[in-house]
């Protein structure tokens, strides 16, 4: 019995700590655009388009931004370039910023047919929203 307590002790607590994610594909992204539901983290006409390769941030002065980005299923030390623009799958987005950072985020919740994404920011190097961040489909 107390072989048994001491496995599913440690589940349980591994089980309670972990953060809900889901896996997405690549293809589900690309020609989508998002807006952030909070204005804290942008103008609320700035809006953010993925294509094969990158992740555009519109802004609405009219500058783009783009970040080149990919999929993983676990948390990278640093961006693989060979990963961007190739078909992958993962509940880790990861995204280039330039030569000394990059954003990983979990990805918490995505629904297109609901036209909602929810992403956290997980590489704690980077400064960034200490809250999970929504998005909500650009029609």
């Amino acid at each position: 019995m107390k072989k048994v307590l001491l496995i599913i002790c440690p589940i349980l607590i591994c089980a309670n700590i972990t953060v809900a994610q889901v896996t997405i594909s690549r293809s589900e992204l690309v020609g989508t655009k998002w807006q952030i539901v909070d204005d804290q983290y942008g103008s609320s006409s700035d809006y953010y388009e993925f294509t094969n390769k990158a992740f555009i941030w519109h802004c609405d002065d009219g500058t783009t931004y783009p970040h080149s980005f990919y999929l993983s299923n676990t948390i990278p030390e640093k961006f693989d370039s060979t990963k961007v623009g190739v078909s992958t799958k993962g509940c880790y987005y990861n995204e280039y910023r330039d030569e000394n950072h990059f954003c990983c985020y979990a990805i918490l919740s995505f629904d297109k047919s609901k036209g909602k994404m929810v992403l956290d920011l997980k590489n704690l190097k980077f400064i960034g929203p200490d809250d999970p961040v929504t998005f909500i489909l650009k029609k």
